[in-house]
């Protein structure tokens, strides 16, 4: 008698794949960042002197808003002769549970590589969402968290970066559940996300267009009145984020919208300030800057306010052919968010050139990696269901994954 073979369900053996998949991403990262580590020494049990939103919430935890004293090395805001945090604030909300038992000390090189599994896990839930096979979902996200200048700040927990990860990891969940359309989720961690980078506030629009686009999906005959109205709940949630943040504000500065940066010490001693257009025409041709070859033939890269983010992220590139083979093939798509998006991008870089700095010392373009989750949205909006065509990303894939590996071991051994 022939026994019967025990087969998974479909929905199961998907699962199993998936969790497969998702092993094998984290396995992928934990190689590429130990490559780094080996070389900069920061392992994430390093100690870790940048650690403002450490230093904040451990103040918080104690009734204070200010940190009590200067740290010459961090970007303080001195206001009324008090020194503050300069940063958005939503980075100290996630450090409040281990500054309980931490204090100051939290393990910042283990959170900052919990995050970065985070934004990996909702990257890859995001392309198979679009329907990308589990081969081609991991492909991509690898693509993302180790071949782009995403591998520069995911690697340890300093201030600047930590908040920059984290805002990637919630910009990519907020997309993914507006494609769900979980409008409460999706808000929220938006809020949440523009709580890490403020620019971010920019990107509202898309995801609301996300959001109705989906449920008029789902229900065709509903009206826009009758879309809205019973779901006007899901404001809630990134309202009282927003007020939390200007509350603080409020108390620390005396205004709803400054979070300290304008106090910082360099912006306070130029006329000119944080934003101004004159900042422009120094700060444009760094989002094109190529590296140079030194005399005896060694790369080197711009170390200072950037170089060409296309280079550092080339999932830029990818984008653009697949922006192309769209318009050639004339694919039917959204078009309000085929051009919204990519216009949105334009108009965020061009703020970011209005700023006093394009990043300081660092690898790469990382202003530029606020954008890099809506762009992948945009890309697949605008992909060939047919992933035979994903072969022609590979060596982008395989560059991206080189440059920044030795770009990031590079720059961090010259920091140090």
């Amino acid at each position: 008698m022939q026994i019967p073979k025990l087969s998974l369900p479909p929905l199961m053996s998907s699962y199993k794949k998936d969790i497969s998949a998702i092993s094998c991403i984290f396995l992928c990262m934990l190689c590429v960042y130990a490559i780094v580590w080996s070389y900069t020494g920061f392992w994430p049990w390093t100690g870790n002197i940048y650690n403002s939103f450490s230093l904040q919430s451990a103040r918080w935890l104690q009734g204070h808003l200010d940190l009590g004293q200067d740290y010459p090395w961090l970007e303080l805001a001195i206001y009324h002769g008090r020194y503050f945090v300069s940063f958005p604030p939503f980075p100290s909300y996630v450090m409040l549970p281990f500054s309980l038992f931490f204090g100051a000390n939290t393990p910042d090189g283990w959170i900052a590589l919990c995050i970065s599994f985070l934004g990996a896990f909702y990257t890859y839930r995001l392309f198979r969402h679009f329907d990308r096979s589990e081969e081609s979902a991991t492909f991509w996200t690898l693509f993302i968290m180790v071949g782009s200048n995403l591998l520069y700040i995911t690697v340890n927990g300093w201030v600047w970066f930590l908040a920059q990860n984290l805002c990637f990891a919630l910009s990519v969940m907020a997309l993914y559940y507006a494609l769900c359309a979980k409008g409460g989720l999706s808000l929220a961690f938006w809020a949440c996300s523009v709580g890490c980078r403020p620019m971010n506030a920019l990107y509202a629009p898309v995801l609301l267009i996300l959001l109705y686009k989906k449920i008029k999906e789902q229900h065709p005959d509903l009206t826009f009145k009758e879309i809205l109205l019973p779901r006007l709940h899901w404001a809630i949630a990134p309202c009282i984020i927003a007020a939390s943040y200007m509350l603080l504000n409020y108390l620390r500065f005396d205004s709803v919208l400054e979070f300290g940066h304008n106090y910082l010490p360099e912006f306070t001693r130029v006329e000119t300030g944080q934003f101004h257009l004159d900042y422009m025409k120094n700060n444009l041709p760094s989002l094109f800057r190529l590296p140079t070859v030194s005399d005896n033939r060694t790369l080197q890269f711009p170390s200072w306010d950037g170089m060409a983010f296309y280079l550092a992220t080339p999932i830029f590139v990818s984008y653009f052919i697949e922006a192309i083979v769209a318009i050639c093939k004339r694919k039917k798509g959204h078009l309000l968010l085929s051009v919204l998006i990519p216009c949105t991008v334009v108009v965020h870089f061009l703020l970011l050139t209005a700023h006093k700095t394009m990043g300081g010392h660092h690898f790469g373009n990382r202003y530029t990696l606020d954008a890099l989750p809506y762009i992948l949205v945009a890309m697949l909006l605008l992909m060939n269901d047919n992933e035979e065509t994903e072969k022609f990303h590979y060596p982008l894939a395989m560059l991206g994954i080189a440059l920044n590996i030795v770009g990031t071991i590079s720059s961090y051994n010259l920091t140090i």
